[in-house]
């Protein structure tokens, strides 16, 4: 069995691990994040059958009005419209 000391452990990489990550790594600390799954993203993320079919799981709509987070998703994962489906909602 393999060891290896961290100042952080991250237990999920999901979105709030992810951001707990880039948090950490902003502070100069180390850490290491793990996952029961091959992919990063948690439940944000799409589920195919095998025989094709599309499943949404979770957190695919994000909404924020906080300069600092769209930052750092923006940072994460490009900025644009090749990055990011934009919609504007209204709802009254």
């Amino acid at each position: 069995m393999a060891t290896e000391k961290v100042d952080v452990l991250i237990i999920g990489a999901g979105p709030t691990g992810l951001g707990a990550a880039t948090r950490i790594e902003q502070h100069g600390k180390n850490w290491l994040m793990i996952d029961q799954a091959e992919e990063a993203g948690g439940l944000a993320c799409t589920d195919v059958t095998a025989e094709g079919f599309l499943f949404d799981m979770g957190g695919h709509v994000i909404f924020s009005h906080w300069d600092y987070f769209d930052q750092v998703i923006d940072a994460a994962l490009g900025s644009g419209p090749e990055a990011w489906n934009t919609l504007q909602r209204v709802s009254y």
